[in-house]
């Protein structure tokens, strides 16, 4: 015959083992339990009565089982549940159970209880000694039940009757029905429900004769007693509700540098301008990478792209060199980064395959497995960036009446130069609030013994970049509508014709790599067949000029030839130079804060230098107005004094935090 399990019921703060998993008890009501993952914090729900159907078929385990001394038949617990009052009574029962089974013959004997309770009494100094039937009870129920019978309360205390009619009730459970909804509802709209429906029902007097309704304190109550993640997953949705529930995670402790890393992206608060033409560009986005140890920053990225591949990549590329140049990186042992796809992509998983990282994406929407940049990024805001001119502060309430764009002359180039100055002279040495030193002096001592590994940069650029399987026609391989030539790729073409791995950097797509298919770790660098195109051309240039190349005639590419991309190149400079948002973001993306002066000169150049006719004319010939390149103050939609507002220009130096 099985052993019989004891079954338990579910109490807030009780903790069990549930296949495996350890969960903790957060919610007990409405003949519901739910409970939550110790580890992580996940929400679940299941109701009484398959929590007690999981003990029975044995997935589900208490722990601490004597802590939680009850079983199913017997109703309440008992240490967890039992006040000062209660225990000093079950003490005081079984005191006199004991003794009488101990001292009397028969314990059970109306007479012989009745001569020696009052002696008794006098001993323990009960001023209230009990009567001969209530210890008769007392010593059955010992000799029955145990000692367990009288830590559990014979009965619930309370008035357990129904306080209104059961029409009421009824009633009422339904408006507190029309309670949870995304709109906002209270007490009164609660109260209004009920009143309305007994109007209804002709149920509704004055003096309440018919039927006694419920005031709004009771109704409030009521309300009070709703599962609090139930109603903000109601009101402000699921990924709120977890949020609210979940504790703030155990620390993340990490035993040795870039033991664990954690990355992640930020939208910096400040507004950056063109070099050239003093134009906003928008807001640059920082991927920052922090070493949990040392509270160093050991990697960053700064960029008008929004968060990608490319900017993750960025910012690994230099974690794994800044050891050459004296500053805290190197190869990390675990990589903590978000859940998006700017690090969940093919490329980020492909560096930390090829140098043994642990790549352990953080859970969606939960800062708490990143929680060391997360602080970083609001330390930066606070003490840097919102000192900055042209500084968006963090909302608009915060903001106020401050002029942003007209304060703004932070070129990108100037903003990173501030940033790194702060990270290496301030945050640096400055004792951190959590481990009481400065992060650098932990670094060194902690590197002291042991050097970082790290990679040269032509090594972090091979593999720092993102991989697209290509097959190898004449020596040549295709990526993004461009060929790439290699003679060392027209030989293996010869022995292999399968796809080869080709790794190619969205920033710079003048040459890419071919993975060797034969020889592990060996790259084969092939170059553009089209160099004056792709010289110092990214991605997002090369595909916003391959949309213009698109609408031009057959005979406008068969005129123009070979230029046809430079001229592509060149028009689209020509037509972003539009004074609105979207022609910023553009510019932006398109200069990457360097000055489109530069990039049009370079682009105009190399037309003037081929045999074709001035740029000028061949805008003409397009229906492109010229609009002046070589001086930023004939430009279209750009003002004769680019310092509006300013009564002296800014300048480079840190002069410029703070006041005006």
């Amino acid at each position: 015959m099985s052993q019989l399990r004891t079954l338990f019921q579910a109490i807030p703060g009780m903790r069990f083992d549930l296949r495996g998993a350890e969960f903790e008890v957060a919610y007990v009501g409405f003949g519901a339990v739910r409970y939550a993952a110790v580890c992580g914090g996940k929400q679940y729900r299941v109701t009484q009565g398959r929590f007690i159907e999981l003990q029975t078929e044995g997935e589900l385990t208490v722990l601490n089982a004597d802590l939680w001394r009850q079983q199913v038949n017997a109703g309440l617990p008992t240490l967890a549940t039992l006040n000062e009052d209660e225990f000093n009574a079950a003490i005081r029962q079984l005191k006199y159970a004991e003794t009488a089974l101990m001292v009397l013959p028969h314990p059970n004997s109306i007479r012989l209880l009745t001569e020696w309770i009052p002696e008794f009494a006098q001993s323990i100094q009960d001023n209230r000694a009990p009567s001969a039937r209530t210890v008769s009870s007392w010593v059955k129920k010992l000799a029955e039940d145990g000692k367990d019978a009288f830590m559990a309360p014979t009965r619930r205390r309370g008035n357990r009757s129904l306080r209104f009619s059961p029409e009421i009730e009824v009633l009422l459970l339904s408006a507190v029905d029309s309670f949870l909804v995304e709109e906002h509802r209270d007490s009164k709209d609660v109260l209004a429900y009920i009143v309305g429906h007994l109007a209804e029902q002709n149920l509704l007097t004055k003096d309440g004769s018919k039927v006694k309704v419920p005031s709004e304190r009771t109704i409030r109550r009521k309300l009070a007693a709703i599962d609090p993640f139930l109603l903000i997953r109601i009101k402000k949705g699921h990924i709120a509700a977890e949020q609210a529930a979940r504790a703030a995670g155990k620390n993340i402790t990490s035993p040795r540098p870039l033991y664990i890393v954690q990355i992640d992206t930020h939208y910096l608060d400040i507004f950056v301008v063109d070099p050239d033409t003093m134009e906003i560009l928008g807001r640059p986005y920082l991927v920052c990478a922090k070493d949990v140890h040392t509270r160093c920053v050991v990697g960053t990225f700064i960029s008008m792209f929004p968060p990608s591949a490319t900017t993750t990549l960025g910012a690994i590329k230099d974690m794994l060199t800044r050891p050459n140049r004296g500053l805290p990186g190197g190869i990390c042992v675990v990589l903590i980064p978000d859940n998006g796809v700017d690090f969940k992509n093919s490329g980020v998983v492909r560096v930390c395959s090829k140098l043994g990282i642990n790549f352990q994406p953080a859970e969606v929407r939960d800062p708490n497995d990143k929680a060391h940049v997360e602080s970083f990024f609001r330390t930066l805001t606070l003490f840097l960036i919102q000192k900055i001119k042209g500084t968006t502060f963090s909302n608009p309430k915060a903001r106020g009446d401050y002029p942003s764009e007209k304060r703004a002359f932070a070129t990108l180039d100037q903003l990173t130069g501030y940033i790194n100055f702060w990270i290496e002279n301030e945050y640096h040495v400055r004792p951190h609030s959590m481990t009481g030193r400065a992060p650098i002096r932990m670094w060194e001592e902690s590197t002291a013994r042991a050097k970082p590994l790290a990679l040269l940069e032509v090594e972090a650029d091979a593999i720092s970049r993102r991989p697209k399987r290509c097959a190898i026609g004449k020596g040549r391989v295709r990526v993004h509508h461009e060929y790439y030539y290699s003679h060392a790729l027209k030989t293996l073409e010869q022995t292999y014709d399968g796809l080869v791995t080709v790794l190619y950097d969205e920033l710079d797509m003048e040459h890419v790599f071919v993975e060797h298919p034969y020889e592990k770790g060996v790259l084969i660098q092939a170059d553009s067949i089209n160099p004056e195109y792709t010289h110092g051309l990214t991605l997002w240039q090369h595909e916003e000029a391959r949309k213009l190349k698109a609408k031009m005639t057959q005979q406008d590419i068969t005129a123009l030839g070979q230029y046809a991309d430079v001229l592509a190149r060149y028009q689209l400079l020509q037509t972003i130079q539009k004074d609105s948002q979207r022609a910023k973001r553009k510019l932006a993306k398109l200069t990457q804060g360097k000055g489109r002066e530069q990039e049009a000169q370079a682009s105009s150049k190399l037309i003037e230098d081929g045999p074709l006719t001035p740029p000028s004319q061949l805008a003409q010939q397009l229906g492109v107005n010229s609009l002046g390149m070589n001086s930023p103050n004939t430009m279209q939609g750009v003002p004769e004094q680019p310092f509006a507002g300013y009564d002296n220009p800014p300048t480079d130096s840190f002069g410029i935090l703070g006041e005006d």
